[in-house]
């Protein structure tokens, strides 16, 4: 009986608890998408998830208009360029050594936990259903579908809010379990955070 206790403890316990780390990753058949700023240079030309990321955070800041496409196009070398400017950057439109720890320092540090395990099958205050590979976030007052992106360990993810919550003081997002997996992220967190 003692056994059953601790193990039902573990698969339904979050993150922010100190309980059991994220589940492991889903199967073949559910694919997790990790965008990723990279390593690559980023100019005119460029296409990928990691100019999507960098047309989000762009976006967020002010350097818009800008269509997140994930096509780096001439508007956002236009954006990218303003960005360097008022930065003190090089302002040549292309995202590199220099200008990427630049754009990350754009992103606030705000403390992340994780939910999902226990309740998966009921539906978010956004009207989806919780499941084992739903991406989302949690955030008190932000409206439902808001799009927030979220760095940590190396990894971007863009994600939109889907719930309410966290409902514990000094936290300001609630991730999804899948989320949490795709950020790395396996416990109550600091996490960089642009919307």
């Amino acid at each position: 009986m003692a056994l059953f206790l601790i193990l039902v403890a573990a698969t339904t316990s979050r993150g922010a608890s100190g309980g059991a780390s994220v589940p492991a990753a889903p199967g073949p058949d559910r694919v997790v998408t990790k965008t990723q700023l990279g390593e690559r240079v980023l100019s005119e030309g460029s296409e990928g998830p990691d100019v999507r990321t960098l047309q989000s955070i762009l976006e967020a800041r002010g350097y818009g208009p800008l269509e997140v496409t994930g096509r780096f196009d001439a508007a956002t070398a236009s954006a990218v360029r303003r960005f360097q400017a008022e930065a003190g950057l090089q302002a040549d439109g292309v995202v590199g050594p220099q200008t990427r720890p630049t754009l990350l320092a754009l992103m606030r540090v705000r403390r992340a936990t994780w939910y999902g395990p226990g309740l998966y099958g009921n539906r978010t205050t956004c009207g989806q259903t919780l499941r084992r590979s739903t991406l989302g976030v949690a955030h008190r007052s932000l409206p439902c579908g808001t799009p927030v992106t979220f760095y940590h360990g190396g990894r971007f993810v863009t994600v939109s809010v889907i719930d309410r919550g966290p409902f514990r003081r000094g936290v300001e997002w609630d991730l999804t379990a899948a989320t949490a997996r795709a950020l790395g992220m396996a416990a109550t967190s600091r996490l960089r955070t642009i919307h």
